[in-house]
């Protein structure tokens, strides 16, 4: 079952002008995370990273590679530092806090928080470095653990942020000065540059007071839910505790919930193939006008930390690299997949925090309703929704919400643009409004050239879908498990076998972590027998009657197996395919044939592809502009076979015909 957690809104009682300037401007004296003789400036901190073992070891071999005088490196080495380094200045930190506070205010935002979580973190905390990992939906998400930070007197975060934010005027510098280093999107091609970043990361790991934070995931998450973890920043930042330089390192996995993702539409756009927008000042200042709006709560999660020490135990204590000194230790092979491991860890703790809120529960029930053809009345959809709530709790997801009915009230205020209520009191889907698609647009976009009337139809679903993803990690495995013993009488070994090749083909759609698999798969079995989805019937299995959960089972993973199969039906046509050709033509398939519209997504169809190659049925091959699939067909053949064996058969018009679609069909505007 789900564990009982405390959230308090910590926006409550300082949500007016004055409470906010006064709780700004108060004395302030945080806790450090690492205790220390000596705490260095955000200047001192580059002059070590310049001074280094290590730095100096990489100009001298550089400068004899290219024949460069070691002072011109030194001095690009000064130049990055002042390119990513990050700047402390407590006025500044203040004067954006109030401006963020009054921005939250217009957005009519509460933060949650799992305070008895952080503050027995607090207590703690102290003894070796603190790295927190927090999920990527938002924008806003660098903004909200910063200000967590501040609001529980704990030493603000030296965050993590790509390099378009420091490019962008004024506030670039605005953000490094209360903490941010910036990172190219990729150091290949440039040694000085990769070696200066990787001392830096490892400088303030090992030096600063202060808590390293970055999104393991590398990227904002379009579908709202949990991707494939990247190592890069990740592995800089345990090589101090792998070289001796400190006792031991403290993960804190966070997870953030929202109700409302500020960059909900720009997402949807982009999972269909519209690029996008370049990061600017401009481009800020024109989104402020749309955030004098209901934006709902945010949910703030803090896991359990992870003991770097404990975690990995007595592995690799010893090492080739032990014998160099500690500023020359690099991360050896064996560490390197050790580091993986974490990430991968990391994600999935991330998942098992997730906050089920009342969005998720909307969007369930409004999609299930969509796939019905049945819009409902308010108090009908109350219903469901409590229903709702009974499963998720039951599959043991967090739920929190105290009072449905009004909860349920207040996010239809939430999401006025995408759900509305009819004259009859029903709830129904908002269709978007056509678009003329520039030609300018047009020359950027990634995939098939999609026409108005199947945007319109295919953004607010894909919206829609975006809030269901976060809860479908505890829906899947009994889901899959359901639409295979669907198929008829089935030995729990021979259901093993597929269940386990259906979750490595969708591994990259569903994030999970080999080493629970099993326990997983047994407790979606055991929760399909005790709700009645699968019966035991003699040493076999076989369906049960539980007709509504069952539904709900088969239609969670449609999208995901639709997309696979037509993934599928395109590689055995082609054979031998470039992959943005194959994305397009994917989409174009799934326009035409008036599949369901999240199949559209170009994420979702990458993240198959993926699977495929992971389970064989696929090579990838990777040239200097470009990458091409490749065709195994016998290997795919028996993946196709399994995939068409379980593909729920549920015809359903995602279009005028669609009883909970509400349309508005006008040319509104240009994209």
């Amino acid at each position: 079952m789900s564990e009982k957690v405390q959230f308090f809104d910590i926006l409550a009682n300082i949500n007016t002008q004055f409470g906010i300037v006064k709780f700004m401007t108060r004395p302030w004296n945080p806790k450090p995370t690492l205790t220390m003789d000596r705490y260095y400036t955000p200047e001192e901190l580059k002059k070590i990273v310049v001074r280094s073992t290590y730095i100096d070891s990489f100009i001298e071999a550089e400068s004899i590679r290219r024949g460069i005088r070691k002072e011109a490196l030194v001095m690009e080495v000064k130049a990055h530092l002042e390119e990513m380094g990050l700047d402390k200045k407590m006025h500044m930190t203040r004067w954006l806090g109030i401006v963020s506070l009054n921005i939250a205010s217009m957005m009519k935002i509460g933060i949650f928080v799992n305070e008895p979580t952080i503050l027995k973190f607090k207590e703690q905390m102290g003894k070796n470095p603190v790295l927190f990992l927090p999920t990527h939906r938002s924008y806003a998400d660098f903004c909200v653990l910063t200000y967590i930070c501040y609001h529980y007197d704990i030493e603000l975060p030296a965050v993590a942020a790509g390099m378009d934010f420091s490019s962008m005027a004024i506030v670039g510098q605005r953000m490094r000065e209360t903490g941010a280093f910036f990172i190219r999107r990729s150091i290949v091609g440039d040694p000085i540059y990769a070696a200066t970043l990787k001392q830096y990361v490892r400088t303030l790991v090992a030096k600063h007071c202060a808590p390293i934070e970055f999104f393991v995931e590398g990227t904002r998450s379009r579908s709202n839910k949990s991707l494939m973890p990247k190592y890069g920043i990740l592995s800089m930042s345990l090589v101090p505790y792998f070289a001796g330089e400190v006792p031991d390192i403290t993960i804190v996995p966070v997870n953030l919930s929202y109700d409302r993702i500020v960059e909900q539409t720009l997402f949807a756009y982009e999972h269909i193939g519209v690029p996008k927008p370049k990061e600017t000042t401009g481009g800020l200042l024109k989104a402020l006008r749309s955030l004098n709006d209901h934006f709902g709560y945010i949910y703030v999660n803090f896991g359990t930390e992870i003991s770097l020490k404990e975690y990995l135990g007595n592995r690799n204590l010893v090492t080739s690299e032990t014998l160099k000194p500690v500023s020359l230790q690099q991360l050896t092979p064996e560490q390197q997949s050790q580091v993986q491991d974490v990430a991968h860890e990391v994600v999935s703790l991330q998942q098992n925090i997730v906050v089920a809120t009342i969005s998720n529960l909307l969007a369930l029930v409004l999609m299930d309703c969509l796939i019905r053809n049945e819009a409902l009345d308010f108090e009908r959809f109350l219903k469901e929704v409590e229903w709702m709530v009974r499963v998720l709790n039951g599959l043991g997801a967090t739920v929190y919400e105290k009072d449905v009915k009004k909860s349920l009230q207040r996010i239809l205020m939430v999401h006025h643009q995408m759900v509305s209520m009819d004259r009859e009191r029903r709830l129904r889907l908002v269709a978007g409004d056509l678009m003329e698609v520039s030609m300018e647009v047009k020359a950027k976009m990634k995939g098939h050239i999609l026409n108005a009337e199947t945007m319109a139809n295919a953004v607010p679903i894909i919206q829609l879908q975006m809030y269901i993803n976060p809860v479908l990690h505890y829906i899947v495995p009994p889901a899959l498990v359901y639409v295979i013993v669907k198929r008829g009488i089935i030995s729990r070994e021979e259901l093993a076998t597929d269940y386990h090749l259906l979750r490595k083909l969708l591994k990259h759609e569903f994030f999970h972590i080999d080493r629970t698999e099993k326990d997983i798969f047994n407790n979606a079995i055991e929760y399909c027998i005790r709700n009645n989805v699968i019966v035991k019937h003699e040493n076999a299995l076989t369906v049960g009657d539980a007709e509504k959960l069952q539904f709900l089972l088969k239609w969670s993973v449609l999208p995901a197996l639709t997309t696979l199969m037509v993934c599928q039906d395109v590689m055995i046509e082609r054979r031998r395919c470039e992959d943005k050709q194959v994305l397009k033509l994917i989409q174009q398939r799934v326009e035409a044939s008036g599949l369901h519209p999240y199949c559209l997504s170009l994420e979702a169809t990458a993240n198959c592809l993926q699977g495929l190659v992971l389970a064989g049925a696929l090579i990838r091959h990777k040239k200097e502009k470009e990458v091409l699939f490749e065709l195994v067909p016998a290997t795919m053949d028996n993946c196709r076979q399994l995939i068409s064996s379980v593909l729920p058969d549920m015809k359903v018009p995602f279009g005028r015909d669609n009883a909970v679609l509400m349309y508005n069909m006008r040319v509104s505007c240009r994209l």
